[in-house]
C-alpha cells in the first residue's frame, strides 16, 4: 500500500523515492539545475536521515560508466545525475556501452525552466535560456529503454518508480527521465512512496517447453556441437548450469570476456574464439550472445542446426540482426539450461553417451594441448623488448587471484587477456558489451563501490586510458577511498586502426605512410603521473623482468588504500591477434 510521508519540495520528494528503491548511490556531475537536489540531501544528511551518498564525477562519461561497474557487480540500478542537455551529451559513448551491455541504470538530468518570469534562484535562471531545447529527450532516445519527462510533483512516485521498473527488468538498460527546475523546487505537502515490491522488476521468463524438448532432441543426436556464449554469467547460477549443460553433451564452449559464463580452466572451455570450430559444428547452440560471428571470417556451415537462448533473442535495438536460427528461445539462460540439462539427459542412450565421453575426452586432450602452447607462446617471449602482451598477461595471472575482479578494456590485446589469465569464478570478469572505448577506469570505480572487499583490476590500452578520463576517474577513486589498479597496455599508437588500414589498403603499400595519417602517439603523456596527480601511485615499466615484482608492489599499495597505474611499455605488432 502507498504511503506519505514527509518532505518540502519536490526535490526531497526524489530523494525519498531514491530511498525507497534503496539506492545507494548518486554519480553526480553537477550544474546549476541540479542545485535543489543538492540542497536536499545536505539538509537530510543535517537531518540525520537517510540519503544515497552523492559520488562527484568531474566528467559525466566517468559517472555513467561507475553507474555501469556498480550495476555489473551487484545488479542494482544506481541513479546518474548530470546537466541539461550539455550534461547529456557529455556523457556520450559511456551510454552506448550501458545500452548494449544490458545495464540498469537511471539516468537523470534536468531541465531548463518553462516560467521564465520567476526569480527564485537568484538570478540563475537567466543562464538557462540558453539550454532550453525543443526535445531534450530526443540526443539519447536511441540509446535507452524509456525515456520521460517529469510533468508535475503529483506523478513523481509513478514516474520515477516505472524508471526503476524498466531498468532493471531484463533485458536491463538505462532509462532516462528528465527534471525540470520548477518542480524540484516546487513546494509540496509530502510525497507518496509506493508499494515498491508491487512494482519492481518483471521476473525473468522460463523457456518453452515445447521449444527447450525440440532443442534437447537436437543437442542429443548432435556429433560436433558447439556452445558459444555472450553474458550468461552475469546471473551466477548460470555458471553451474553451463559447466552441467556442457558436460551433459560433451560440447566445447566458447566464452566471452563480457562475463565470466565458464571456467576457463574447465577442459572444454575452448577459449573466446569461435572460428576454428563454428563451421565444423553441427549444432550451434548461442546463449546471451549479441554478434554471434562475423560472416566475412566464419559462420556455420549451411546444414547445421542453429538453437539461440537469449532474454532478448531478436535483437530490435540492432537494426540489421540477420543470422539464421533455427529455434528462438526467449529466456532467463540460467532457468532455460538447467531444464535443457534434465531434458538431454532423459533422451541420451547408453551408444550416446559413450560417444559424448569420447568427445569430450577428445576435446579435453585439445584443450591441453591449446594451453600449453598459449603458456610456451608467453614464456618463449618474456625477454621481449618492447614487454609482450602475452607475457604480460601471463605474469597478472601469476599475481591475481580467483576473487579478484578483472575489467577487460585492453582492446587489440584483449586475445592475450582472453589465453593467458585465467578466471574461474563467477562475476569476477567483466567487458563492457559495447564498442565506445573509455569505459574501464570508470567502471572500476563503480565495481569497487559495488564490492569494497575485492580487489579491481581494469586493463586498458592507452587510447582507451585517455578516453576514460583519467583525472575524474582517479581522483573520485581516492575521494571516495576505492582504489583500484590500472594496467596500461601502452603500444603507443591505435593498434586497431592501424591494422584496419593494413587489411584494407595492404601492409607493404601502407607501412611507409603510417606516422603521417594519425595512428602514432609519439612522445606520449606520461600516465603514470597522473595517477600521482590525483593521490595515486604511478610507475612506467619497460623492462619485462620487473613485470612481476611491479605487480605485486601495485597489489599492495592498492590493497594499502592507494590507486595504482602501471603505464606498461607493450609491443606494438600484436602477434596471434583478432586485430593485425
Amino acid at each position: 500500500m502507498n504511503k506519505v510521508i514527509p518532505a518540502e519540495a519536490g526535490a526531497e520528494a526524489f530523494i525519498e523515492l531514491l530511498n525507497a528503491n534503496e539506492v545507494e548511490y548518486i554519480f553526480l556531475n553537477p550544474g546549476t539545475d541540479t542545485i535543489p537536489i543538492q540542497e536536499a540531501i545536505a539538509k537530510f544528511k543535517a537531518q540525520g536521515k537517510r540519503t544515497p551518498e552523492v559520488i562527484l564525477c568531474l566528467h559525466e562519461s566517468v559517472a555513467m560508466s561507475a553507474a555501469h561497474g556498480y550495476f555489473m557487480v551487484s545488479g542494482r540500478p544506481q541513479v546518474v545525475l548530470v546537466h541539461v542537455d550539455a550534461g547529456t551529451q557529455n556523457v556520450g559513448g559511456a551510454l552506448h556501452n550501458a545500452q548494449r551491455g544490458q545495464i540498469g541504470v537511471v539516468f537523470c538530468a534536468g531541465r531548463a525552466p518553462i516560467n521564465l518570469e520567476k526569480d527564485e534562484l537568484g538570478g540563475r535562471w537567466a543562464f538557462m535560456w540558453i539550454q532550453d531545447r525543443r526535445d531534450q529527450t530526443g540526443i539519447v532516445r536511441d540509446y535507452v529503454k524509456w525515456d520521460y519527462e517529469l510533468r508535475s510533483t503529483d506523478t513523481m512516485h509513478r514516474v520515477v518508480q516505472r524508471a526503476f521498473q524498466l531498468a532493471a527488468t531484463e533485458p536491463c538498460g538505462p532509462v532516462y527521465l528528465t527534471l525540470p527546475l520548477e518542480l524540484l523546487i516546487e513546494k509540496v505537502d509530502g510525497v507518496c512512496i509506493p508499494d515498491v515490491a508491487r512494482h519492481a522488476a518483471v521476473t525473468s521468463p522460463q523457456a518453452d517447453p515445447v521449444l527447450l524438448d525440440k532443442a534437447a532432441e537436437i543437442l542429443v543426436n548432435a556429433e560436433k556441437p558447439l556452445i558459444m556464449t555472450g553474458r550468461p554469467g552475469r546471473n551466477h547460477e548460470a555458471v553451474k548450469a553451463l559447466v552441467e549443460l556442457a558436460e551433459t553433451i560433451g560440447a566445447r564452449v566458447i566464452t566471452s570476456p563480457e562475463r565470466m559464463n565458464f571456467p576457463t580452466t574447465h577442459p572444454l572451455c575452448s577459449g573466446e574464439d569461435a572460428a576454428p570450430y563454428l563451421g565444423e559444428a553441427d549444432t550451434v547452440l548461442v546463449i546471451d550472445l549479441d554478434v554471434p560471428y562475423a560472416p566475412t571470417q566464419s559462420k556455420p556451415k549451411p546444414a547445421a542446426k542453429i538453437i539461440h537462448i537469449d532474454i532478448d533473442p531478436v535483437k530490435p535495438a540492432i537494426p540489421m540482426w540477420v543470422f539464421p536460427v533455427d529455434i528462438f528461445i526467449t529466456a532467463d539462460s540460467s532457468k532455460a539450461m538447467t531444464e535443457l540439462t534434465r531434458l538431454i539427459r532423459q533422451k541420451l542412450n547408453s551408444e550416446q553417451k559413450l560417444n559424448i565421453k569420447a568427445r569430450s575426452h577428445q576435446i579435453e586432450t585439445e584443450y591441453k594441448e591449446q594451453r600449453a602452447e598459449w603458456r610456451q607462446m608467453a614464456v618463449t617471449q618474456a625477454d621481449d623488448k618492447p614487454i609482450s602482451p602475452e607475457w604480460l598477461c601471463y605474469c597478472i595471472n601469476e599475481v591475481i587471484d580467483e576473487d579478484t575482479i578483472l575489467l577487460n578494456e585492453a582492446c587489440t590485446n584483449m586475445p592475450s587477456v582472453g589465453r593467458q589469465i585465467h578466471r574461474t569464478k563467477s562475476g569476477t570478469s567483466f567487458d563492457s558489451g559495447g564498442s565506445s572505448l573509455g569505459w574501464g577506469l570508470g567502471a572500476a570505480l563503480g565495481a569497487k563501490l559495488a564490492a569494497k572487499d575485492k580487489t579491481v583490476v581494469t586493463l586498458v590500452g592507452d587510447g582507451s586510458f585517455v578516453f576514460g578520463c583519467p583525472t575524474a576517474a582517479l581522483w573520485a577513486a581516492h575521494a571516495n577511498k576505492v582504489p583500484f589498479l590500472t594496467i596500461v597496455f601502452n603500444n603507443q599508437k591505435y593498434q586497431a586502426v592501424k591494422g584496419a588500414l593494413r587489411r584494407a589498403y595492404g601492409k607493404e603499400s601502407f607501412s611507409e605512410r603510417e606516422k603521417s595519417v594519425g595512428i602514432d602517439i609519439n612522445e606520449p603523456p606520461e600516465y603514470s603521473v597522473i595517477a600521482k596527480a590525483c593521490h595515486g601511485c604511478g610507475e612506467v615499466i619497460e623492462n619485462p623482468s620487473e613485470l612481476k615484482s611491479a605487480l605485486k608492489k601495485a597489489l599492495n599499495q592498492v590493497r594499502n588504500g592507494k590507486s595504482v597505474v602501471l603505464d606498461v611499455k607493450v609491443e606494438s605488432e600484436v602477434k596471434a591477434s583478432f586485430f593485425s
